[in-house]
């Protein structure tokens, strides 16, 4: 095996044991004991679904299929925003401690840098800038989706999506903030990929 798919198996399992830890974990949370209800809850979060996405996507390189650019770029952009908005606005006072600190540190630090490090070394390249308005595909349909399922269970997954709390009108300004700084991550990506090339 190649040490691009070598390392395209590594990520994916990392990914894979991150989402069943953090699923063992939520087994412990009221209310969410039986497996379905917890998957279901899970899938409301927008860092579970992008490393949900990362996981399938390196085990297809894995397996010795390859992924396409757009694909990439796509989870690229988005675990990399993961990372950036879990430290800006969402990370605890204090770092989780035992083993709450495995499924937070793999989510937000470690899968984020691995994906970048293969993007850089082996992901397809250059990309085209016209294609960014499909890489914001994901957190764009990602907030209709949260917001549906918020307002039918009354729960949203992240406090700048909460329409109980700030309104519509707010929280779409919160979306539209969002995607201004997705879209301009995704400009940076495409600007470096503009001076790199994929080892084999």
């Amino acid at each position: 095996m190649t040490l691009r798919r070598s390392f395209a198996l590594a990520l994916c399992l990392i990914a894979l044991a991150a989402l069943f830890g953090q699923f063992l974990l939520n087994g412990a949370k009221p209310g969410l004991e039986p497996w379905g209800i917890r998957v279901w809850d899970l899938l409301r979060y927008f860092t579970i679904l992008t490393c949900l996405l990362i996981a399938i996507l390196m085990a297809s390189e894995a397996s010795g299929r390859r992924v396409g650019a757009n694909w990439h770029a796509t989870a690229l952009l988005n675990i990399l925003m993961v990372g950036v908005i879990f430290q800006i606005l969402l990370a605890p006072p204090e770092p989780l401690k035992g083993i709450d600190w495995w499924p937070d540190f793999a989510f937000h630090a470690a899968i984020p840098v691995l994906t970048a490090i293969w993007w850089t070394t082996w992901a397809p390249k250059p990309l085209a800038l016209r294609s960014l308005p499909l890489w914001l595909l994901w957190p764009v349909g990602y907030c209709g989706y949260a917001l549906i399922r918020g307002a039918i269970g009354g729960q949203y997954p992240y406090f700048f999506l909460d329409l109980a709390q700030f309104g519509a009108a707010q929280v779409a300004l919160n979306i539209v903030g969002l995607v201004g700084v997705f879209s301009v991550t995704g400009t940076l990506i495409w600007l470096v990929a503009r001076f790199l090339r994929p080892s084999a």
